[in-house]
């Protein structure tokens, strides 16, 4: 197919795949690029079953993620992971994208479509004596939720107040020997999860603590002692675990390097980063974008696969010539 009918899709998740599918079956030449070594997006680390997907009953993140592969690979679409994309220039119709191995892409539009990070480490810049914990005793991220029934009889901080800290607070509260839940505002969670988490308080095995923020960590005999600023003043509680779940942020930062300015200064950001697009996913001029990079309000399995397929049909529409 010609560069006019070549459509780039940045990021291999559920977004970037649902696009991909659309866009060759409306007659496009969709090339899917993907920094990680794998396809699938943050799928690949959604370790619980996924019940939100109609249609996949009982499928974990990683089963749905080869499944989306699967599918788009069938129907030949080209995906390269190991990519990193280092400059794009050009103008809609007429853009060209270099890549890391060195190639060059000539397309007609960019669907940006890179998902979301976890915060990690940073959640704890400044707090003294992070650096002394054993890796094995923090969890970041979908990694809090793996291998739950390890943690019987653990007691376990999690740092975080929204859907995610109080799911896992949720389906720790029967095993763990106790649950502390710690977050810097108000909780953000979902009515049905601040419910249940509300019956572990009740029956004293769980304690819900905000504004709180963890200062400091250390490794003492009975487990870490972890030192909270909860309101105005300081609190101590020891555990054997810390999970951080402390939200999500848009991938990018990437694409001040990545576009020419006159593309860049075209984009626009919300206060947390993510990409701001119309109600049909345009960014600008032959840039568009589907996914958790610009939902932060409904970010989902669901949401992108729609958002994907919009996009799509999107470009098909814009790059009409008759």
């Amino acid at each position: 197919m010609t560069a006019r009918r070549c459509i780039a899709i940045l990021g291999a998740g559920p977004a970037g795949l649902s696009a991909a599918l659309w866009l060759r079956n409306l007659g496009f030449d969709p090339r899917v690029l993907d920094a990680a070594d794998r396809a699938g997006g943050l799928q690949k680390l959604n370790f619980l079953a996924n019940e939100w997907v109609l249609g996949q009953p009982g499928q974990t993140g990683p089963a749905l993620a080869a499944r989306f592969v699967e599918h788009a690979g069938a129907a030949g679409i080209r995906i390269q992971t190991g990519i990193r994309p280092q400059r794009l220039d050009g103008v809609a119709g007429n853009f060209h994208l270099r890549q890391s191995d060195g190639a060059t892409l000539d397309c007609a539009a960019v669907l940006i479509a890179t998902g979301t990070r976890y915060r990690a480490a940073e959640v704890f810049a400044g707090v003294a004596g992070i650096e002394g914990v054993p890796a094995d005793r923090i969890a970041y991220g979908p990694h809090a939720f793996a291998d739950l029934a390890a943690q019987t009889g653990q007691r376990i901080l999690i740092v975080g107040g929204g859907d995610n800290a109080y799911e896992n607070a949720r389906l720790l509260l029967p095993m763990a020997a106790s649950v502390f839940l710690a977050m810097r505002s108000r909780p953000r969670a979902q009515q049905s999860l601040a419910l249940a988490v509300a019956e572990g308080v009740a029956t004293g095995r769980c304690r819900v603590m905000h504004p709180a923020s963890v200062t400091a960590v250390a490794k003492g005999a009975a487990g870490l002692e972890v030192t909270l600023a909860v309101g105005d003043r300081s609190e101590r509680v020891v555990v054997d675990r810390i999970h951080v779940l402390a939200g999500y942020q848009p991938n990018t930062a990437f694409l001040r390097e990545l576009l020419a300015p006159e593309l860049f200064a075209a984009l626009r950001f919300d206060e947390q980063g993510y990409l701001r697009i119309d109600e049909a996913g345009r960014c600008a001029p032959g840039l568009y974008a589907a996914g958790d990079v610009c939902n932060p309000r409904f970010p989902s399995v669901v949401s992108a696969l729609a958002q994907g397929a919009i996009a799509a049909k999107t470009i098909e529409m814009d790059t009409r010539t008759t």
